[in-house]
């Protein structure tokens, strides 16, 4: 199927009757199914010119005479209408899919390509999915160090609240011992200061 569709990458089709038999020989060589009575399988000059008014195929813009030359963007416009209407969707999301996509694009949706191509973005892939497993210098383990000494025991402390007023609370530590008397004022101004703050 692959290479029906690549070996016609870079020719032109004068005229409707020539890229509507390029494309009737190429479908039937991939085969699709239409299996709506609705849908035709091969797509005859009226269906393109069906598909075109629905922008499901670009209208070219060169012409010969009075004939429109076609080329490999149309082609794979058209196989790709093809493949979708055989899988049932519908013409409105046919059109989502297929309207301003590049070649290459179409060529991924149909699912050919050459081979050089999906090598090269199966290696792009890979490089980048390493890149996010690679440790960054911050993630490299540090250098060994001598022991350091085990951090100090932490004692299960309690706290008990007393409430100084309807909404102020005291917080204390069952191992805080009082001010003394010159330190009580120092705290009772810092005490005020933060409650000020608060409010402000």
């Amino acid at each position: 199927m692959g290479h029906a569709v690549l070996k016609e990458k870079g020719r032109r089709y004068v005229g409707l009757p020539e890229f509507a038999r390029v494309g009737e020989q190429i479908l039937a060589e991939m085969g699709l199914e239409q299996a709506r009575g609705t849908v035709t399988s091969v797509p005859d000059e009226r269906t393109i010119r069906y598909y075109m008014a629905e922008g499901l195929v670009q209208t070219p813009e060169e012409k010969q005479g009075t004939a429109s030359v076609f080329g490999y963007l149309n082609l794979l416009q058209l196989l790709t209408v093809k493949k979708l209407q055989a899988e049932h969707l519908p013409i409105r999301k046919i059109r989502e899919l297929v309207a301003g996509k590049s070649e290459q694009e179409l060529e991924t949706l149909l699912g050919v390509g050459s081979t050089a191509a999906k090598k090269s973005r199966e290696t792009d892939a890979k490089r980048y999915l390493e890149s996010l497993l690679a440790p960054t210098p911050a993630q490299a383990a540090p250098p060994l160090k001598e022991a350091a000494a085990p951090p100090p025991q932490q004692t299960d402390y309690s706290w008990q609240r007393v409430e100084i007023e309807p909404g102020l609370e005291l917080h204390v530590r069952s191992d805080y011992s009082p001010p003394t008397s010159a330190r009580a004022r120092s705290l009772l101004e810092k005490a005020i200061h933060r409650l000020r703050r608060l409010r402000g």
